[in-house]
Formats: C-alpha cells, sequence, structure tokens
C-alpha cells in the first residue's frame, strides 16, 4: 500500500525533482532503513521518523551546475531619462530629455552559470545558496515622438533611439523547496507538489546596474523506477518578477544618428514584461545511491528559457 505523505511531505532533490519516494518495503528493506548509519553532517533532522515510515531519503547535501538561457520582453518602469552631448539635440549641451515609458520598448537575452548548494534541513524541506555569472542583453529603443523640448520639433517624429546594452554580472541568492506526496487518484503512481521560492541579485560589472529576480513556483509530477535509476516529470506554474536599474551611457560618433547627437547618458528601470509562466521539466537519478542527477527544463507561454544542469549528492 503506497503512503500518503501529506503528514509527513516527502524529501526532493533542490533542481525540483523528488529525491526520496515513499517505497512498498518487504522486511529485509524496512531492516536495511533502520539500520542504515546517521549521515555525518546529522542531517535531515526528523530522519528516523521518516525511515521507520519506509521513507528511503536521499543524501542531504547536494552540488549542482547549470546552465541557463532566457530571452524575454521588458517595460519601462519609469520615464527614460536621457543627457545628450553633441550634435542638434547636444547643441550647447549637455541637454536633458524625457521619453515617456509607453514609448519604450526593451528585448533581452540572458545566459549564465549557475552553481547552488543545497541541505535538507527536514525531510520535507531543502535550502540553498546560489552563485553564479551571467552575460546579458538588452535592446532598448526609445521614440522621441513625444519628448517635449527637443529642437528638431516634429521632424524627430518616428525617429528612435537605439541603446544596445551588453553586460556581465555575478549573482548571489538564497532558495527554499518545500514538497509533499499524495496518494495516486488512478494508477499506483503518487502524485507530486512542490513550492519552490528563491530571492536573487545580480550586480553587473560592465553598467551601473543591479538585477533584482523572485521567483514563486508551484510544480506537479510524478516519479517511476527505471530499474535502480529514477525518472520524474514535472510540470511547473511560477510567478517570476524581474527588476532592472540600468545607467550608463553610449556613444553614436560613427552611426546614422552622430548628427542628432554624439553621446547619451542614461538612467531606466526596467520589469519584464509578463511575470507568469509554465515549464515541463524532467530529472534522471543515477549511481549506486542515485547521487548523480541529470535536469532539463523548458519554459513556454509568455517567455522562452532554457536549463540544463547536472548535480551530485554527497
Amino acid at each position: 500500500m503506497t503512503k500518503s505523505l501529506l503528514s509527513l511531505p516527502l524529501c526532493f532533490f533542490l533542481t525540483y525533482s523528488l529525491s526520496s519516494h515513499a517505497a512498498e518495503p518487504d522486511v529485509q528493506a524496512a531492516v536495511n532503513q533502520l539500520t542504515k548509519p546517521a549521515h555525518w553532517s546529522g542531517l535531515p533532522l526528523l530522519a528516523d521518523e521518516a525511515t521507520k515510515r519506509g521513507h528511503d531519503l536521499p543524501l542531504p547535501i547536494g552540488v549542482s551546475l547549470f546552465y541557463n538561457n532566457i530571452d524575454a520582453d521588458y517595460v519601462a518602469d519609469n520615464d527614460f531619462q536621457v543627457q545628450v552631448d553633441g550634435g542638434l539635440l547636444g547643441f550647447r549641451g549637455p541637454n536633458d530629455y524625457v521619453v515617456p515609458a509607453e514609448d519604450v520598448s526593451i528585448t533581452g537575452s540572458d545566459r549564465s552559470v549557475q552553481l547552488k548548494i543545497d541541505a535538507w534541513i527536514l525531510p520535507f524541506w531543502n535550502v540553498y545558496a546560489l552563485l553564479g555569472y551571467t552575460e546579458g542583453h538588452k535592446d532598448i529603443r526609445a521614440k522621441l515622438d513625444n519628448v517635449e523640448g527637443l529642437p528638431c520639433d516634429d521632424a524627430c517624429n518616428g525617429i528612435v533611439l537605439p541603446i544596445p546594452i551588453e553586460y556581465t554580472a555575478k549573482n548571489y541568492g538564497i532558495g527554499t523547496v518545500l514538497a509533499g506526496q499524495i496518494d495516486p487518484i488512478i494508477g499506483d503512481t503518487p502524485v507530486i507538489v512542490m513550492a519552490v521560492g528563491a530571492i536573487v541579485n545580480a550586480n553587473t560589472d560592465t553598467t551601473d546596474s543591479v538585477i533584482k529576480t523572485k521567483l514563486a513556483s508551484i510544480r506537479v509530477g510524478q516519479r517511476y523506477d527505471i530499474g535502480s535509476d529514477k525518472l520524474a516529470w514535472f510540470l511547473g506554474f511560477s510567478h517570476q518578477s524581474v527588476n532592472q536599474n540600468v545607467t550608463g551611457d553610449y556613444s553614436f560618433v560613427g552611426t546614422d544618428l552622430a548628427p542628432l547627437m554624439e553621446e547619451v547618458k542614461f538612467d531606466i528601470d526596467l520589469a519584464k514584461k509578463e511575470t507568469k509562466n509554465m515549464s515541463v521539466s524532467i530529472n534522471y537519478d543515477f549511481g549506486p545511491r542515485n547521487e548523480w542527477n541529470l535536469y532539463t527544463e523548458y519554459g513556454f507561454l509568455n517567455w522562452q528559457h532554457l536549463i540544463i544542469g547536472v548535480g551530485r549528492r554527497f
């Protein structure tokens, strides 16, 4: 008989795959659970209670390395502040102009490598720390149609100020995961439910910019035995807010816009245009103690992202 873990939620691995499972132990399996030596870290707490119920707990310490690629659209949180020097708009300048937020469009792409270190504090509660490196690109396009005080008046209508931004960033963050298991409604495979939350900050190296990301996610899926290995799939719904203040300067010298402006300093707050997304992920655990795992995730609906990772537990 499959055990319900509503009262004792099930453990799962940091990459959102379940790392423990409710078993149907025979006598020998129960003996193995009760006689297995405690982990050197003393984690997770209440491990004895979980093993007495017949649950096979994962190794409590994990290290994972991920590659993440995301393409998304952004909006201006406030009006676009620009200071122009040189050219017609910067004549006898520098001169300050304000582009209304609704006349600004932004697209972005980020590629990152992330290192996660996690630990099971309780059989159902995992915490982790995150360190990473990001290379990003933002294309800001600001229409000049509604900018006040331009010396070119209506002649500037239709002109778009393009500012491409390339940046690198070092990021750090913390997160937590809770998981539970529900007895199957159809078949004999339990349904796994997870809740994930994280806060990540990134400081860019090439622009005066800070990127703040908050993530909350619910994932539902199932896990299967493939020989001695484990294969899991999950469907996720997430809310992710990304806020970024971008300040810097850009030179139009040598471009078609040089007669209009030469040097531009800018300041703008960006936010993700859409905050809700869906994802599908697959995790494969393998090794003598299922200590290795491979992970992939694809995000869709309002933006696209791809995550590929490998991890090991100790």
